[in-house]
């Protein structure tokens, strides 16, 4: 059994993870941005009958990292904690992509390397970062999301290829359209800001377009929860894994036709 240190754990796919692998006889702690979801998240645990470490751990505070890697020594960090901000990149205001790139990528990184030492000095470990479908297929109004996606991508391959030597296996899972409340807070988040007096005031049944394809036909999160099992458990994990899986061939696709694919999704607004 495996002692399992989660991010972002207090809803959607962390939560439902911290459950699963609790009940699967891990050694978990979630833990979440405030102490308040920390308190309702250990409440809901305790009603459910499972052994779960809930605490606080703000990602972006220095402090808190070296705190929790240093009291938990987790041999697999799950990295899941992350914000999003939506609206026409060529006009969010900067301080948002820098808020988005503060949490999903810096702090992310910064606490991934506390985790990497313990993991080195011990001989064995597992990072699973939690990426996302438009890590390699970028939407339209939701840039700064997509961007720190993409640099999740190249991490994990990096991560991947330096901690192999000391067997440390790296695995990304790509979630697509979880029903999670994820992407509806994200969709939202630019309405703080973006109104009639924007330059794309004009792009409005667009920008409510793509808003509807990324919000319709959620599934839940039971494939992206049994991918990270399978990065927890198996004995050579899988280096990418794609949830649900429908969206596997389109990444290729993707990948191998960028601009079929791009025209595809044009058609669909």
């Amino acid at each position: 059994m495996q002692t399992i240190l989660i991010t972002g754990a207090g809803s959607g796919i962390g939560h439902d993870t911290a459950f699963a692998l609790a009940r699967r006889g891990h050694t978990v702690i979630a833990t979440t941005h405030t102490e308040e979801s920390a308190v309702k998240l250990r409440e809901e645990a305790k009603e459910s009958d499972l052994k779960i470490t809930c605490a606080k751990l703000d990602i972006l505070i220095k402090e808190d990292r070296l705190a929790a890697i240093k009291k938990w020594t987790p041999t697999i960090l799950i990295n899941n904690a992350a914000i999003g901000q939506s609206g026409p990149l060529a006009e969010i205001p900067i301080a948002r992509v820098e808020a988005n790139f503060a949490t999903n990528v810096f702090a992310t990184l910064s606490l991934t390397q506390e985790a990497v030492k313990e993991m080195i000095t011990r001989g064995s470990g597992r990072i699973i970062i939690i990426g996302s479908t438009v890590g390699r297929i970028g939407l339209p109004y939701v840039g700064a999301y997509a961007m720190t996606k993409y640099a999740l991508e190249g991490a994990a391959d990096v991560l991947r290829l330096e901690l192999s030597p000391h067997n440390i296996f790296v695995s990304l899972i790509e979630p697509g359209k979880i029903h999670t409340q994820f992407n509806q807070k994200m969709v939202a988040s630019k309405y703080d800001w973006f109104g009639e007096d924007s330059a794309f005031a004009s792009d409005v049944a667009r920008v409510k377009g793509y808003e509807k394809l990324i919000l319709t036909k959620q599934v839940s999160t039971k494939s992206v929860v049994k991918a990270i099992i399978h990065a927890v458990e198996a004995t050579r994990p899988k280096s990418r894994y794609v949830r649900p899986r429908s969206m596997a061939a389109v990444m290729l696709l993707a990948r191998v036709l960028p601009d079929k694919v791009k025209d595809f999704v044009l058609k669909r607004i």
